[in-house]
């Protein structure tokens, strides 16, 4: 209404001139019109303002006043349609120019989303629907058409204005919410039967599948996980290497992959499943300090994220002030994004009901305004030196390989790293793993390993449970799929399982990056941050969590870990051209055994760029390829981070109904995203249960998982 009136206001030229030139007054109408347009158009440049319609309406009255000097019966006689037919005139010019009059006015009461495509959008229409309606008022008074349907015509104007634009945000969040899914089946009843096996079968004991699988259980349904390794977790576990050292044995503990963990803090995705699990206090996390060795520059990241950008701006003077409002924004996104988790056992997620989503751009403006934007433009915004940019971007290694363009979305919870840090669980990732499948059991559910599954079942269009490759069959009411996505639609379901629509996407899937891992065990202790990031004389990162977590390496020893990302197109080509899922042959050839001596002598010869005489303290070294990844994860070309963008699925639920994704099939890189996809997964399933008070079990002394 606010809104209506204001434009009243810049409407009232208008009103003056029509009501003068009904008392037969021609020269007063004009002459009055055009000064108050003058007036309101000096007060707008009074204040640094442009309103497109005021602007319009000047230049309207001031070809009137000198049609009137020329020829004042003409003018007296068109005068009552050339306007109405002007304003749809300057309605449509200011379409043209990308700039609708209807904004200049409606901005101060929605500048919370002025800058949004939505608000845009929305008064695109209104203008559009008022230039229409201008010309239609136009037309009728040319026509000499009844004053009732001129009267009519204004009045359902006016209706629109007021309610159209409520209606028509209404309608856009709706939309909104139904694209964050691709596919909208209702969840299965779980109502009991007899001829099932469990509840819920999950595919893959990696966190996604175990996380998804641990809350189902502590939901009350019974749940069972299978795996084709001997231990659970995914990339997520750890593994104990024996070797000699000085005529004495020594052992040293590593982990297959992740070893900076994030959203552990307080309130976080991982620790509030944790939490609701009841086994939070399982885990010891110890924090990850990183050093960046970038453009032969070094900054140690402090762990106030305030002093971090205070180093940063010493360093980058000239892009300081742009650095320090980049960050504050960043953080205001971080903050707003993870709001959502409140209430919901940590797991940000979209707000709950149509009034929430609402107010969500009003609460958090720079979140809606940014969230699905392109982060190089938010970085473009306030940086354009490209030194410090490559600071800004240091951690997007956590993310993929940087061929894709990522969103505010994807990258500002990496930030999460400098805002609330990362962490390092005491006793290897794989401890994360053997947490959860605990808690599993704990609550009657099974975790099954060194069985792999071989096919989903399909009947009637749904997931009815899954195929062993030893022969068995397990039959439930829902299947979580955690396995490799690809994998998933192209060999674990048959063509025919899948609508027509979605067999070609199915297809066309393609990994993300691989990465080549070295992994060593010293007789020494490096003089590095745990987590350090070097990119010359190649990118590498090198990890020394023994650093953090002792236990890992022998007294005076430690373990390091040196990763490279190796892009998809890259990591076809560690594979021979005939398929396989073990490569036993192409493993121990001439060919492959020297490709990866010589790309791992290179990744050591780096870090000793920054550790001198480090291959004079090698102990024992093993190598990771591609191949290796795919072996032991049974992921497409080695990928280790998922899909690529392209073919990731948006929400949890599956082209085929009861049938949900838990893992980077949709949440791409990082221990904290499949965390929170498994969450989704579980929610898809039992809508609801993230924001119901947790039914943690009341012992906790949990016992070992059961393993079978």
């Amino acid at each position: 209404m606010k809104i209506f009136l204001t434009v009243k206001l810049a409407l009232l030229p208008f009103v003056v001139f029509w009501a003068l030139l009904a008392w037969h007054q021609p020269a007063w109408a004009v002459w009055s019109a055009l000064a108050l347009a003058l007036a309101a158009n000096l007060w707008r440049a009074a204040r640094s303002e442009l309103a497109i319609l005021e602007l319009g309406s000047l230049v309207l009255f001031v070809v009137l006043a000198i049609a009137n000097d020329l020829a004042p019966s003409w003018t007296a006689a068109n005068a009552l349609w050339l306007c109405p037919a002007a304003l749809g005139v300057i309605s449509f010019a200011s379409l043209v120019v990308g700039r609708p009059w209807t904004a200049d006015y409606s901005r101060a009461s929605y500048s919370d989303t002025a800058s949004t495509p939505q608000f845009y959008l929305i008064n695109m229409l209104m203008t559009g629907l008022w230039g229409v309606l201008f010309i239609v008022l136009g037309l009728c008074r040319w026509a000499g058409v009844a004053s009732w349907v001129t009267t009519a015509i204004v009045v359902g104007g006016v209706v629109v204005s007021i309610f159209g634009p409520r209606f028509a945000i209404r309608q856009a969040i709706q939309r909104m919410r139904a694209s964050r899914e691709d596919y909208h089946w209702p969840a299965p009843a779980f109502s009991a039967t007899a001829n099932l096996d469990c509840d819920v079968a999950v595919i893959g004991a990696g966190i996604g599948g175990l996380t998804a699988a641990a809350l189902l259980a502590e939901s009350g349904l019974k749940v069972k996980v299978f795996d084709h390794h001997v231990v659970p977790g995914g990339f997520c576990h750890s593994y104990l290497r024996k070797a000699h050292h000085d005529n004495r044995p020594v052992l040293y503990r590593f982990d297959a992959g992740p070893h900076d963990f994030s959203g552990v803090w307080p309130g976080g995705p991982i620790d509030g499943v944790l939490r609701r699990l009841g086994v939070a206090d399982r885990i010891q996390w110890k924090r990850v300090a990183h050093s960046y060795r970038l453009a032969g520059r070094r900054i140690d990241v402090p762990e106030d994220w305030r002093d971090y950008v205070r180093l940063l701006c010493e360093s980058f003077p000239a892009s300081a002030d742009g650095l320090t409002r980049l960050f504050d924004t960043i953080h205001a996104i971080f903050e707003s994004m993870y709001a959502t988790g409140h209430g919901r056992s940590g797991i940000p997620g979209m707000p709950e009901s149509l009034e929430e989503m609402l107010a969500f751009p009003k609460k958090h403006p720079l979140a809606f305004r940014w969230m699905n934007r392109p982060f190089d433009e938010l970085v473009a915004a306030h940086v354009s030196d490209p030194e410090p940019i490559a600071y800004l971007n240091a951690l997007s290694g956590y993310l993929g390989d940087g061929s894709e363009r990522l969103t505010c979305a994807q990258m500002v919870p990496i930030f999460g790293y400098y805002f609330k840090g990362g962490f390092y669980p005491v006793g290897g990732s794989g401890h994360l793993a053997d947490v959860l499948s605990a808690a599993i059991t704990a609550d009657g559910g099974e975790v099954h390993l060194k069985s792999q599954v071989t096919r989903i079942l399909v009947e009637e269009g749904r997931a009815v449970g899954v195929a062993l490759g030893d022969g068995r069959t397990v039959r439930a009411q829902a299947v979580v799929s955690n396995a490799d996505l690809g994998h998933t639609f192209t060999e674990l379901l048959q063509p025919a399982d899948l609508p027509a629509s979605f067999r070609e996407r199915a297809r066309a899937i393609e990994p993300a990056n691989s990465c080549f891992s070295v992994h060593v065990g010293l007789d020494f202790v490096p003089d590095i941050a745990p987590a350090t990031h070097l990119d010359a004389p190649m990118g590498i990162g090198l990890a020394v969590m023994s650093k953090l977590d002792p236990s890992a390496a022998p007294a005076g020893h430690s373990t390091m870990t040196i990763i490279t990302i190796v892009p998809y197109d890259d990591a076809k080509g560690w594979f021979p051209q005939q398929g396989g899922g073990d490569w036993k042959a192409w493993r121990r050839s001439q060919d492959y055994e020297a490709r990866k001596q010589q790309l791992g002598d290179a990744m050591i010869a780096a870090a000793e760029t920054i550790i001198p005489g480090l291959s004079q303290h090698i102990v024992y070294r093993t190598d990771a390829s591609p191949v290796t990844y795919a072996r032991y994860d049974l992921a497409s070309a080695g990928a280790i981070y998922g899909v690529a963008q392209a073919g990731r699925l948006k929400g949890a639920k599956a082209p085929v109904p009861n049938l949900v994704i838990a893992g980077g099939g949709n949440a791409g890189a990082g221990v904290e995203a499949v965390v929170i996809s498994g969450a989704e997964a579980a929610e898809a399933l039992l809508p609801g249960l993230l924001s119901r008070k947790s039914a943690a079990p009341a012992d906790q002394r949990l016992p070992e998982p059961a393993m079978a």
